[in-house]
This record gives C-alpha cells, structure tokens and sequence, in this order.
C-alpha cells in the first residue's frame, strides 16, 4: 500500500462516524470513488472534432481531476455525396458522461465552426458557461434565441488579457487576428504547464476592425516555458504570408468609387471588418446600402447594437423593405450566397428567384471570398448563372477582393517562434496540411517526436511534463443534423449510406413468401429502379431469383435463421455480395419476407 493509501484510510477511519460504518466493504467503496474522481492527476486533452477535416466541428476539452473545460463547439457542412443532411457536429458522448466535471464552455471566435453545434449540444450537457467574447457571444445569443435555447445557460463577456479560474485552471483569452472580429487565443494554465490555443489566425499589421493582435502576450509566452501548443493548420500549405485586409479594402474601395452602375458585393456574414470598409466606402460614394440574407441581416444589427459596425441613419436597409431604391444606379446590394448555397439570395436572384432583386447587364457582381473546400462546384454554376445575365463579374482571381482569415506557412512559423512549446499539436486542418506544420516546426527547433499528428477521438497525456497518447479513447460516431428533423442522429450513417447506394447503382425489392411449416419458397416478385438498363435486367433478375432459392434452401436445415429480419438479413448479404462479385455493383438490397 503507497503513502496515499495510507493517508486515505486513515482519514476514512476518522471520519466515519462509528465502527459499524467502518466496514471493509463501506471504505473500499468510499475509496474505489475517491480514487476515480480524485486521485487521477494525469491532465487530459480530448480531441472530439477539428483534426480530420479543415472547417468543421471544432472541439476539444481538457481534464484534470474532477474539472473540465471545453474548447469550441462547432459544426460542418456536409459534402455533397451526403444527402439530405443539414450539418454534422461533433460526437458529445465523452462530455455527457462527464458533463458533472465541466466548468465551462471557452470559445474562440463567433465561425459556425466554432460555435454552431452549441444549439445541439449544449443542453445534453445541463447548460454549462459560455466564456467569450463581447461579439462573439452576441452570435452565440442570436442562435440559441434562434432554437428557444436562450437564458438556458450564462453567456460571460470575457476581457482579453484578463486571467479567470475555472476549476484547476488559470485562463487568459489573447486577441489574434482572423476574418472576423473578437478572435482569440487563449492561454490554460495547468499544474502541468501552460497550454496555448492558438484558435484560428493570421498576422495582419492592418486589420479591417483595427483590432491588433497581442503581440507582447506572444513575447511573454515565448519566455514562459509553454509545455504545449495547439496550432492551427489550415493553410500550412500556402508559402509566404497572408495578404492584409488593408489591401482587401483598398481594392474594394476603388471598385465602389469607379463602377459605374448598381453592385452587388457577396461574402461571408461574419465579415464584420470588411462590412465596414464596404460601409465607409459607400457613405464616402454616396451610395445607399440594401442588405439581403437573414444572416448578414441579423450579423450586421448584432454588430451594429454592440458597437462594431458604425453608420449613419439611413445608409443601411434591408432590401426587401426598398423598393424601386435598389434599381438606382447608386444602390449597393450587400448579400450572402457568396459559397454558392442553393437558398442564399444571391444564389435566388442569379436564377431570377428573388423576389425583390433581379441582376441586369449594367450590374456589377464582386465575390469578396474564396470557394471553401468542397464549395467549388456550386460556386462555379452561380458563377455560371451570372455570367448568363450579363452582368460583369469581379471574383478574387481578377483583383484582390477577398484574403484568407488564416495564416500561411510563415505566419505559422512565426506563431511558433513567438511561443516555443515544449510540444506542438497541430489542429484544424487536413492531416496532409498538418504534417506539412510537422516538418516546418522541426525545422524550427522543435524535436519531431514532441510534434503529435492526432486524430478525432485520441486522448493525449499529460503527467511530470511528458505527453503520451491515452489506450483510452472517446467515442466519435458521425453525427448529423437531418434536414427532415432538424435533430441529431447517430444511425444517420445508415441512412446516407442507404441514400448513396440508391442514387450511384439504384434499388432491388424482392418480395419472397416462405411456407413457415416447411420453411420452402412459395413465390420470389422481384422489381429495381435505376439498376440496369431494360434489356438486361430480365436476365439479371432471373439470375438473383436462382441465388433467392439457393439460400432459402439453407433455411431448411438452419434451425437458427427463423424470424423474419434475420431471413432478410441473410438474403441481403449474400444477394450484395454476388452482385459486388459478378457485376462490380452495390445497388440498395431490400428483401421483404413474408412467412404464410
């Protein structure tokens, strides 16, 4: 027995109130949980989204005893193959087990990559804090006012450079720069050593807000012996460095005073800096502004009532409350749809859906963004539908109407020698991008086996300083939002793959009646959609008719195989499987089994 068992049986002796309380059975009890909420000194880092995929569903807490903390909550946007699905969002099954130990919820900046499975997950874990700041909480209130969620759980305004404790750990939030207002780092003292998140960055000496980055919380960090950094990834593989917003609104600027005739000008709804350029530059052109998209309308009033967007009275109205104003020459349309979403309003006015815009030769369209990866397509046939009206088109190929709110490779590896961890986990990013920050940080000094290429799921470590990858690992099923339900599913993959199989090799319904004394086949009636060409599924579907009573035979002597959904599932099997083997194709087996 160690000194701490010692100490703890003694205690337990002292303090149980009499000896019939002091059983053997009562103190292995009491110690078997004090152990298990108490005595594990190891500190946890749960990566529960945003290391396989750049984009989405960021999360990840950290653990040390009987606390937790979480950082971010976000979403993904499915890819196209994934029908009928809104969002998928991070596996939470780790956190409701513990949701006890979770002392709040830090988030790093107001993305829906961040922030937009809050809604979802939230309430699965009783509502715990939201620690953040000013703007980006105002975004976290809009959508749980947007699910009814609102005054479910305490939105705390977190000031940067401003330490707060949270269970075991100390916390700083450090402003960095990105493509929206109120980014953050933040910084998690343990008993470990300290821990940096670097949340999503770039190095801008002229950001659009005006907000600069703290570049003497970086210096100081850099002399702190920091045991781990978590780094961001995602344009790892870009060289040199990102371009200034400074430009970006230049650019802009010049194309709003110039353009003769209406514009429209598409991005991001979170872009709040560069609305504000945009903003400037119109009041200065003496053009009026017409907002279109529920979501650049809420972001701007959001902005606007927090006091990070300026206007005068009358230069901003929604478009739908316009009327002929938005035809005149001097009319600035400032919309969504800029990834090309199929319900947008640029995407609605481009088909000549929306109902109160339509594009004209004399329009001038800029795209003031860049095609999110898995976006490209749908971009292109907007772009395409644009082009058909006429309209000239201003696109980040053309002038520099758009940059990225992440650092390239150099900003990375100036982020790196800013802070000099110990360890270095790179996060949001393709693991391809990620091991391109691998190789960069051993260049820089940090040794390769302290840089640890993780996935979803993975536990690391912590103990005397030294990180190791945990035996244990949390649960990372695919969850998803179905467009149906607006509500989470883990069966959904059943779903999709189902979906997939139909609309890439069809669908085969059989229909088979089985004599339930004898267990023989009375009659097989067979019908596919979108299998096979007419003149050849005839011959095919007489072939699988013959594997149909080749197995039902088996039923026969298997005395195990009698209830209806294993008799199907039998067939189901060996049915994909011959098609896979003789004809290379995965069609949607349904096998309906009626016993008389």
């Amino acid at each position: 027995m160690n000194t701490n068992e010692n100490i703890l049986d003694k205690w337990l002796d002292k303090n149980l109130k009499n000896k019939q309380q002091a059983t053997p059975n009562k103190k292995q009890k009491l110690k078997t949980f004090f152990k298990k909420n108490f005595s594990n000194s190891k500190l946890k880092l749960v990566f529960l989204g945003g290391l396989d995929e750049t984009g989405g569903k960021n999360m990840m807490a950290i653990e040390y005893k009987n606390d937790i903390i979480v950082i971010d909550m976000g979403l993904m946007f499915p890819p196209d193959d994934m029908l009928g699905v809104d969002y998928i969002v991070p596996d939470s099954t780790y956190l409701e087990k513990n949701k006890h130990k979770i002392k709040g919820i830090l988030v790093t900046h107001g993305h829906l990559d961040h922030i937009g499975a809050i809604s979802y997950i939230l309430p699965k874990l009783n509502n715990p804090k939201i620690y953040s700041l000013k703007l980006t909480n105002g975004f976290i209130a809009n959508q749980l006012k947007e699910y009814k969620l609102n005054g479910k759980s305490k939105l705390i305004d977190v000031k940067p450079r401003t330490p707060f404790t949270l269970g075991s750990f100390k916390i700083t939030f450090f402003r960095v720069n990105h493509s929206i207002s109120d980014s953050c780092g933040i910084i998690i003292d343990t008993k470990e050593g300290k821990i940096v998140h670097t949340g999503d960055f770039k190095f801008d000496e002229t950001p659009a807000d005006g907000l600069q980055a703290d570049y003497k919380v970086l210096e100081e960090l850099g002399k702190s012996n920091v045991l781990l950094m978590m780094c961001e990834s995602t344009n790892a593989n870009r060289p040199g460095h990102t371009v200034s917003e400074k430009v970006i609104g230049e650019t802009l600027d010049s194309i709003i005073t110039n353009t003769k005739g209406r514009l429209v000008i598409a991005c991001t709804s979170s872009l709040i800096g560069r609305m504000q350029q945009i903003i400037d530059s119109a009041k200065k052109n003496k053009r009026k502004i017409f907002v279109s998209g529920r979501s650049m309308i809420r972001n701007i009033e959001t902005a606007y009532k927090l006091g990070y967007i300026k206007y005068p009275e009358g230069l901003i109205q929604q478009l739908k409350k316009a009327g002929t104003q938005s035809h005149k020459a001097n009319a600035l349309i400032l919309t969504t749809g800029s990834q090309g979403e199929p319900l947008a309003a640029l995407t609605r006015m481009a088909f000549n859906e929306h109902a109160h815009l339509k594009i004209i030769p004399s329009d001038t369209i800029v795209f003031s963004s860049s095609p999110i990866v898995g976006n490209e397509k749908a971009v292109t046939a907007l772009l395409n539908e644009i082009a058909r009206t006429g309209a000239n088109i201003i696109t980040n190929k053309h002038m520099d109407v758009h940059t990225t709110g992440h650092g390239n490779l150099e900003d990375l590896k100036r982020m790196i020698n800013y802070i000099r961890p110990k360890y270095l986990v790179p996060v949001h990013g393709e693991y391809y991008y990620r091991s391109i920050l691998k190789q960069a940080a051993i260049e820089l000094g940090i040794k390769k086996d302290n840089i640890l290429l993780l996935n979803d799921s993975e536990i690391l470590e912590i103990k005397n300083k030294t990180c190791h990858l945990s035996k244990e690992q949390a649960s990372n099923k695919l969850i998803m939002v179905d467009n149906q339900t607006n509500t989470l599913s883990s069966i959904a993959n059943h779903l999709i793959q189902e979906r997939q199989s139909m609309g890439n090799n069809g669908i085969i319904i059989f229909n088979i009646t089985i004599r339930k004394k004898t267990m023989a086949l009375e009659n097989v009636n067979t019908q596919s959609h979108g299998f096979i060409y007419m003149n050849q599924s005839s011959k095919i579907l007489k072939i699988l008719n013959t594997q149909i009573e080749k197995h039902c035979k088996t039923l026969k002597t298997n005395t195990k195989i009698t209830k209806t959904n294993e008799v199907e599932k039998l067939l189901k099997k060996n049915l994909e499987r011959y098609l896979q083997r003789k004809l290379h194709r995965k069609p949607l087996i349904t096998p309906i089994v009626n016993f008389v």
